[in-house]
């Protein structure tokens, strides 16, 4: 694209060249040669070639330039579609990293080639601004441990320099040219730190004689009744527990599909597949098997969730408690 610009540029400036020549040619030339061959018909077909001339070399220059303006145009559409599509896969692992308050090794491993694709597209000041998160990540995981909590003080840094991320985000996709105001940026870190202080839910569920918290109890539930019925199909399954159960969408249905759950580009962690959050495509602890397909329930239940679920599930014949 970038060798068709130039060379699209390169004849623009050769057909203006060519226009100040012919320009320049008819001021000087032009009343001598009609004096020499003395008007008549011949003065008549000399003008009328050199307009043609001149108008054929104007318009390719014209048209030329339009080619310039389109392969331009292209190009900026889709460098700023591959940006908007990077920026978001970047903010899409940083929320999951922070969602569950815990840091892994695995979702450490997730960064390193969005910022290097981020190298390719972006300007100085995103990729410089998320290095500052990157490295604020790897300073929170610098301390020996599979799992790393995430404590409040680190977890608000982290919004902060992700917040200047996205406001330098927002300047180089050119959706204003001026960037936030430090008070606003402040401000919208201390909501979400605010947000952050809620008690967490620890609501358990009992079921058979074990009290298990909200996704775990979810869990052992469907597992006892897939036990009791090994030879349900994902159809049946469907008719039991809907994905898009009490409104769940994307990477919060209630379950996918081993398959689905692969090809998710962020989420994928909130399933279940493995234990220990190793490498999915390895280790498949956790993922249920149906009699014509693989599922992975959701982790993340949330407290409304709870009591249409259980009273649902009981109406179609399953153990609840």
């Amino acid at each position: 694209m970038k060798k068709n610009i130039q060379e699209t540029r390169k004849q623009s400036w050769l057909l203006l060249l060519a226009l100040v020549i012919i320009a320049f040619a008819v001021s000087i030339g032009f009343s001598p040669l009609f004096e020499l061959i003395d008007g008549g018909i011949a003065a008549r077909i000399l003008g009328s070639s050199f307009g043609a001339i001149f108008v054929i070399v104007l318009t390719m220059f014209l048209l030329n330039k339009q080619t310039e303006i389109e392969q331009e145009s292209k190009k900026s559409e889709r460098v700023f579609d591959e940006k908007v599509q990077i920026y978001q896969i970047i903010l899409d692992i940083c929320r999951d990293m922070l969602m569950d308050g815990k840091l892994t090794q695995e979702e450490i491993n997730r960064l390193p080639f969005p910022l290097i694709k981020l190298q390719m597209l972006a300007d100085e000041n995103v990729i410089s601004a998320f290095q500052e998160v990157f490295n604020e990540i790897n300073k929170v995981y610098a301390a020996e441990g599979e799992v790393i909590k995430i404590e409040d003080e680190d977890k608000n840094k982290i919004y902060e320099l992700l917040s200047k991320f996205s406001n330098e985000c927002r300047i180089d996709l050119e959706i204003s040219d001026t960037r936030l105001i430090d008070q606003l940026l402040t401000a919208t870190v201390s909501t979400i730190s605010s947000s952050n202080k809620k008690v967490n839910d620890t609501t358990k569920y009992s079921f058979n004689g074990k009290d298990l918290a909200k996704n775990q109890y979810v869990y052992t539930v469907i597992i006892n009744y897939l036990n009791e019925n090994p030879n349900t199909t994902i159809d049946e399954f469907s008719n039991i527990l809907e994905k898009n159960f009490n409104g769940k969408t994307g990477s919060y249905e209630a379950w996918k599909t081993y398959d689905e759950v692969l090809n998710l580009k962020s989420g994928a962690f909130r399933f279940f597949v493995s234990s220990s959050r190793d490498d999915i495509h390895k280790d498949k602890k956790m993922v249920i098997k149906l009699a014509d397909e693989e599922i992975c329930l959701n982790r993340t239940w949330m407290l409304p969730d709870m009591k249409p679920l259980r009273d649902m599930l009981k109406e179609k014949g399953l153990k609840v408690e």
